[in-house]
């Protein structure tokens, strides 16, 4: 509210040095971040990162500044920020989150290899973590924008081996079928594409959508020369 952020304000004006300050610069800057001025907001968490805090809201202020930097636009300070809350906190739940959206701000900075270390991270060191098949699939996203085949093959085919029941496997079957369909490779297509039917319809049913898809899908039961189940 305006008047808790004037008293906020008026007691750390007046008291810039008390041991207080830190607790004070925190709470304003949750009360800011809440209201969305998210440049404020990392100010006046910066302020209180310099001491004072309790474990847990330094953690949280390194989160909170990073999730800043996101909403104004910054991907490149947010990543650095999300990369080193995983660094110093490797132990804590929220750390795979935190590598997994360093690597997506890296990605949106263009800083590909650092975006690559920081997915490897999430997928080596956190295997059990609902954010490591989502880490496999952004490795093999960036791995097929380069051209290196091989390798997203690799990927697709450990993140279906690692976690079947994900949405993200369900992708990587149907990204396989593609892979194989366009090898000649008509069964192993059918047989991937089958299974990410089976394990998300409603994903191929939303896919199937395109044209081009259902094109594909019908080259692929003719080039199988058999009858195979309908498309969602």
């Amino acid at each position: 509210t305006k008047e808790a952020e004037h008293w906020y304000r008026q007691g750390l004006q007046q008291h810039p040095r008390s041991r207080f300050a830190p607790q004070g610069h925190y709470e304003l800057g949750e009360l800011l971040y809440h209201q969305e001025r998210y440049r404020e907001a990392i100010g006046h968490f910066g302020k209180a990162l310099e001491g004072g805090l309790t474990p847990e809201q330094k953690r949280e202020a390194l989160l909170k500044v990073a999730e800043a930097f996101l909403k104004t636009g910054e991907p490149l300070k947010a990543a650095q920020r999300f990369q080193a809350f995983g660094q110093r906190y490797p132990d804590d739940e929220r750390a795979s989150r935190a590598f997994f959206l360093a690597g997506e701000g890296y990605r949106q900075a263009k800083r590909f290899k650092e975006a690559e270390r920081c997915w490897q991270q999430v997928s080596a060191r956190y295997p059990h973590s609902p954010f490591a098949p989502k880490a496999l699939w952004a490795l093999a996203e960036m791995a097929e924008e380069k051209g290196n085949k091989a390798l997203v093959l690799q990927l697709y085919r450990k993140l279906v081996e690692r976690y079947p029941q994900s949405a993200e496997a369900a992708k990587a079957n149907a990204r396989l079928a593609v892979l194989h369909y366009q090898r000649g490779d008509y069964k192993a297509a059918l047989k991937a594409y089958t299974d990410a039917a089976r394990a998300a319809p409603e994903l191929l049913k939303e896919a199937l959508h395109s044209e081009t898809l259902r094109q594909w899908w019908r080259k692929l039961r003719e080039a199988m020369e058999t009858a195979v189940q309908p498309a969602p």
